[in-house]
């Protein structure tokens, strides 16, 4: 053999001991994915996302614009961004004013704002529409038990429960129906499992708190508010039922916290502000039953009972002068209100015993029993009366025997 061989024969075993290490470095790299980026799954939300850009650049181009502001305005609705929902459908049924499903959504999106008559009226144009789902007959079995018409409720459940025997919304309207029919258990059941399937039904929340606060369960009508209020952090109605749970457990000071919560929420709750003033003043918290009497005074000046909440909390804190203003204003309400004179009457009792500290009156202890300063008593002697002659009728005689 010669040199030349071996040379090429040297050359092709280290070529395949390259390609052999080669080889085993990129599978060893696809068996750890390191050259190889593996795949990363989104989130709904980020879904979400990516589908608002999309639907937003081909609204902006004018590309089937009906159907893409449907398809945002569902995706705001998933979000619970009920303005938002509203305000693209509205385009859309602009546009296209005769599809089904674009009435059903604004149907959805009103009944979710609280606007009954306005969903009930879209309900009806969409089932007009030849419109079928089960969507439909849950929402009108929903506004009509809304609205106290529970034998038409009953009817749409049933087709809508025959359609869909799961649906979460169809189970809170069968809640409410066996609620109305005293059957409590069996309403919890159907809440419960509502709640399970939608969490955003956050009216079957509140139905279920209200309900064990009747039954007079508060640990579990708190169990339920906490699993509310972690995902509607920001719902006041839940922080003040969550109050109300704690009111019921004789926890005056954790309430009192819930109601402010609630308060800080939605600043003119009115119920809320109305709890925070009474158990501030049942508990000695003047200044802060005084931050909710203010806002209440605002929206009622013309109450007599929070006026004299207000005098109360002022005469607490030593503000006579205030509190005589509030005091004034309730009687001038109602003349005849025993609070307000009441409190005006303490008033004028503490400044009298406040004057006659500051002029030296000395009290032992007893007000029967006041010392005087007799160096300003003028004194004035008595003196003694004149002798009285009496004259004597001579002719006539006194005959003693």
């Amino acid at each position: 053999m010669n040199l030349n061989h071996m040379a090429r024969l040297s050359c092709l075993l280290l070529s395949a001991l390259l390609w052999t290490i080669l080889l085993s470095s990129c599978q060893s790299d696809a068996r750890n994915a390191t050259r190889i980026p593996p795949v990363v799954k989104k989130t709904r939300a980020q879904w979400q996302d990516d589908a608002m850009a999309s639907l937003t650049d081909l609204i902006g181009r004018g590309i089937d614009t009906d159907i893409n502001y449907f398809k945002r305005a569902r995706i705001y609705f998933e979000r619970e961004q009920y303005t938002k929902a509203l305000d693209d459908i509205n385009k859309s049924i602009y546009e296209q004013n005769n599809s089904s499903e674009y009435f059903l959504l604004r149907g959805k999106v009103y009944r979710e704002m609280g606007r009954m008559g306005n969903a009930l009226e879209d309900a009806q144009r969409a089932e007009a529409l030849q419109q079928r789902s089960p969507d439909l007959y849950v929402l009108l079995a929903d506004i009509y038990q809304a609205q106290g018409h529970f034998g038409e409720a009953a009817g749409y459940l049933s087709q809508a429960l025959k359609m869909a025997p799961y649906d979460g919304g169809a189970y809170y309207v069968k809640g409410i129906l066996q609620a109305r029919q005293g059957d409590t258990l069996a309403s919890l059941s159907s809440f419960d499992y509502a709640t399970s399937v939608n969490p955003r039904l956050l009216r079957a929340y509140e139905q279920s708190i209200a309900i064990l606060l009747k039954l007079n369960d508060p640990g579990k009508a708190l169990e339920v508010n906490s699993r509310a209020i972690r995902r509607f952090p920001k719902s006041a109605t839940l922080h003040f039922e969550r109050g109300q749970i704690f009111q019921s457990m004789a926890l005056p000071d954790t309430a009192l916290y819930s109601y402010e919560m609630a308060v800080s929420i939605r600043p003119n709750y009115e119920e809320a502000l109305i709890r925070v003033a009474d158990l501030g003043i049942q508990l000695r918290r003047f200044p802060r039953a005084l931050a909710a009497i203010h806002p209440l005074l605002r929206m009622k000046p013309a109450s007599k009972e929070v006026n004299n909440m207000a005098g109360f909390c002022y005469e607490k804190t030593g503000e006579y002068e205030q509190a005589k203003e509030y005091y004034t204003t309730a009687l001038g309400l109602s003349p005849g209100d025993q609070d307000a004179r009441y409190g005006l009457f303490r008033i004028r009792q503490r400044q009298n015993e406040a004057m006659d500290a500051a002029y030296g009156t000395v009290d032992d202890g007893d007000d029967r029993f006041k010392l005087l300063d007799t160096a300003r008593v003028k004194i004035t002697t008595i003196q003694p009366r004149g002798t009285t002659n009496i004259r004597i009728d001579s002719s006539r005689k006194a005959k003693i025997e």
